[in-house]
């Protein structure tokens, strides 16, 4: 079970990212501090940050979700706050916003980027690989789904710690659903 995708918190995450990194970073830097920022947020809070779908791919775990935000550029919230693409790199376009994050979210950001700051891409996706025991080694152009329960149990938490959280993620999806 995963919770449904915040593309606006996506959004802002992202920028709060690019910010702490110093106004730019490479792609898949920002994909890594991401995913490992909602993984904290489920891990202390039972909540992610942006949500979405949670994948292994070759170079470790990413959000499926935010990473199409990157590719296609395609959230409206995206767009004047950070620049398209070039080549490897992201980067802020004008001052963010980050009315949708909580001060608990921001924390956990802040803490992601200082905790791997010294670390460079590829040391990153490295420390993924050998950290987050949910992450299953996948071939060239594949991708394997995670699940929420699988990162907790990963990190130790009870069954019932589990279970709480998976229904925290139902109840939030039906009434995502129903306010579509």
């Amino acid at each position: 079970m995963n919770f449904p995708p915040n593309l606006r918190k996506a959004a802002q995450a992202v920028a709060r990212i690019l910010e702490k990194s110093g106004g730019s970073a490479d792609y898949l830097r920002v994909m890594k501090l991401l995913y490992l920022a909602d993984r904290e947020s489920i891990v202390r809070r039972g909540i992610p940050i942006s949500g979405g779908k949670y994948y292994s791919m070759r170079k470790g775990p990413v959000i499926g979700d935010a990473m199409n935000l990157v590719n296609h550029r395609n959230s409206d919230d995206w767009k004047g706050m950070i620049a398209p693409r070039v080549g490897h790199n992201l980067s802020l376009q004008s001052p963010p916003s980050f009315d949708e994050l909580s001060k608990a979210e921001v924390d956990v950001l802040d803490e992601i980027v200082d905790r791997h700051l010294t670390r460079s891409t590829e040391e990153l996706v490295e420390w993924c690989h050998d950290h987050c025991n949910e992450y299953t080694p996948v071939h060239l152009w594949t991708r394997k789904p995670i699940s929420v329960e699988s990162i907790l149990r990963a990190e130790k938490k009870t069954q019932d710690q589990i279970e709480r959280v998976v229904s925290e993620a139902q109840s939030i999806s039906k009434l995502d659903a129903m306010l579509a």
